[in-house]
């Protein structure tokens, strides 16, 4: 196949939807010769968050001239970067290379009735292939959505389960309570495997560490469970370039701005130092992720913010009110039409002085005049 003959090709596959369940994703990568098993995988669930988390770390094993093999979805500006090493997309011809190989033995699974992997499935296996070819020393593993039956939930031995800011999204696929939702993402912990968690709702770190000692056998294990400490963390300065902070001691300074970066960063500390102990905390200052209360321009002053979930909304809300104190503002605003629109306009509306809607260029992209409405 061409580059365009694959996108195409996972394009149509896309369209035919997605199932929870690992039952395709395992067969697949059997019949490829579990490339998985070949690599460090830092595993990384949670509601919001998991991107920021994921780039730290990224950026924190770079500064110790690591090769790092990053999987995200989905993407921001471009398809391929799905895949990356050392923030280097994928080239296109390996990807259409990857794809021919995959799909040659989709068409033997075919050929044998069994069941045919999704789009994410796919495009997960091409990922292991990717990372494992290139022999890359740590891959920084995101989840799709959930945990449990999560196509990334196919690996048997991560080096270390991370989990982001938990809370209510994918309602329909994860459970309707805080509890339900933390229980599935509690699914990708492992017999031997440390967990480290984002110092977030009390409800969810119970569950996680409820569902880590059950694996685990043990009970009240603080040596394999951690949670960032807020207790040790004292903020320094905030701005809309970055923060400064101390924690545990230690001062650090990142470029991504928003209080809730500050979390995101030590619970990156916290799962280096529980991997190795050892951290070079210019890798923390040289991260970026776009689209997380990132500023694009100073005149005029122009932020966008990748707000997707109610939490996330919340979110945007805490830090806009940090930084501007009673300011209105002028927002553009797009939703996936499966999100809850209303309560995000609810919490967002009463700081503007206008807002322009547009509609998402995705098949779940909600229409203007229904957000219009909840706007008004």
């Amino acid at each position: 196949m061409t580059y365009h003959e694959a996108f195409d090709y996972i394009e149509a596959i896309g369209q035919k939807g997605s199932i929870l369940g690992l039952g395709p994703i395992t067969e697949l990568l059997l019949r490829l010769g579990n490339p998985q098993e070949q690599l460090h995988i830092i595993h990384v669930a949670g509601t919001n968050g998991k991107g920021s988390i994921c780039t730290f770390l990224e950026m924190l094993y770079r500064e110790e001239g690591k090769k790092v093999g990053r999987y995200i979805s989905p993407t921001i500006h471009e398809y391929l970067e799905r895949f990356q090493i050392n923030g280097e997309l994928m080239a296109e011809d390996v990807f259409a290379r990857l794809i021919t190989q995959v799909d040659e033995v989709i068409a033997g699974m075919r050929e044998d009735g069994c069941a045919i992997p999704t789009a994410f499935e796919i495009e997960t296996a091409v990922a292991f292939l990717y990372f494992a070819e290139n022999d890359v020393d740590i891959v920084v593993l995101e989840v799709g959505m959930g945990g449990r039956e999560d196509a990334t939930n196919v690996i048997s031995h991560p080096i270390c389960t991370v989990f982001a800011n938990i809370g209510m999204d994918h309602m329909q696929f994860l459970g309707d309570t805080l509890e339900k939702i933390a229980y599935e993402k509690a699914g990708i912990i492992k017999e031997g495997c440390p967990a480290v968690c984002y110092p977030g709702d009390d409800r969810t770190i119970e569950v996680l560490r409820k569902e880590y000692e059950k694996v685990n056998e043990i009970a009240n294990d603080d040596c394999g469970f951690t949670v960032a400490d807020t207790s040790k963390l004292e903020i320094l300065s905030e701005t809309l370039d970055g923060s400064t902070f101390i924690y545990k001691g230690e001062e650090y300074s990142i470029s991504l701005a928003g209080n809730y970066q500050i979390y995101n960063a030590i619970t990156a500390i916290e799962t280096k130092h529980r991997l190795d102990g050892a951290l070079i905390r210019e890798g923390l200052s040289k991260a970026r992720w776009e689209g997380r209360f990132n500023k694009i321009c100073d005149k005029p002053l122009f932020i966008k913010d990748g707000a997707h979930n109610v939490q996330g909304v919340m979110a945007l809300k805490e830090s806009l009110n940090i930084h501007f104190t009673n300011a209105r503002f002028i927002f553009i605003i797009g939703v996936l039409k499966d999100k809850e629109y209303e309560k995000m306009t609810e919490i967002l509306c009463p700081m503007a002085e206008a807002c322009y809607i547009i509609k998402p260029q995705n098949a779940r992209g909600l229409e203007t005049d229904v957000l219009s409405e909840a706007v008004r």
